[in-house]
């Protein structure tokens, strides 16, 4: 995002009052109104829906400086998400009458915005193609590269480092397969030296490896958001 766009971003959301969440709670409830629109300051929230299978998904992971639920927001859509803290939060919520203006009178923001979402639609329907024809080895690899991605800093070594805790739980909502089923496919990427874990910090050893266990490009791969 552009340095002075971030700028006028939090000029704008600080204005509201600051709320902290705890790790765990539930920040908009599934399928429930919003009572605003929701700007990150600090920690990690995550976008999930259920499936038929009663299985959790998770949609995506907000990282500081994205503001949701922008599809309720924007195109008075029918939230049907739910939104709650992986860590610790703080959040701005700005009313979404206050944020459309804001948009509006700020078409720079606006236009950058536009390119998150689309960067994003890209990532969902990349997710979408493993749940098709992907095994659960297949959407494991993936979600561990997106993390990667989003989340990662690469050392000299060319590892990288994922800046996100995640449980086998967490990567299993992210593949939309069972934790038991997902920690099979985790065990086998430590075999095979592919990935490590440093407390409940996953490394990637190789990202073309990595790759490979998947049918993605790496480089493919634009730093995926929706909002």
């Amino acid at each position: 995002m552009d340095k002075e766009v971030t700028k006028r971003l939090e000029l704008f959301f600080t204005k509201y009052k600051l709320t902290s969440y705890k790790k765990r709670s539930s920040i908009i409830t599934l399928a429930n109104e919003p009572d605003g629109v929701y700007y990150l300051k600090e920690g990690f929230v995550k976008m999930n829906t259920i499936l038929i299978n009663g299985n959790e998904l998770i949609l995506n992971i907000y990282k500081p400086g994205s503001f949701f639920p922008m599809f309720w927001a924007l195109g008075k859509i029918p939230n049907n998400y739910g939104f709650e803290a992986i860590t610790n939060v703080k959040l701005h919520r700005a009313p979404r009458k206050d944020v459309i203006e804001f948009l509006e009178n700020n078409p720079d923001v606006t236009f950058d915005l536009i390119k998150r979402i689309l960067s994003g639609v890209d990532g969902l329907l990349t997710n979408y193609h493993h749940f098709l024809v992907g095994d659960s080895s297949t959407r494991v690899a993936s979600a561990l590269l997106v993390a990667s991605k989003r989340f990662g800093d690469q050392s000299k070594d060319g590892k990288i480092l994922i800046n996100l805790k995640l449980t086998h739980q967490d990567i299993a909502n992210l593949a939309g397969i069972s934790r038991e089923t997902a920690s099979i496919a985790v065990e086998g990427l430590l075999r095979n030296k592919i990935i490590e874990q440093r407390k409940r910090n996953f490394v990637i050893l190789d990202i073309d490896k990595l790759s490979a266990e998947t049918d993605i490009d790496s480089k493919a791969i634009n730093n995926p958001t929706i909002l």
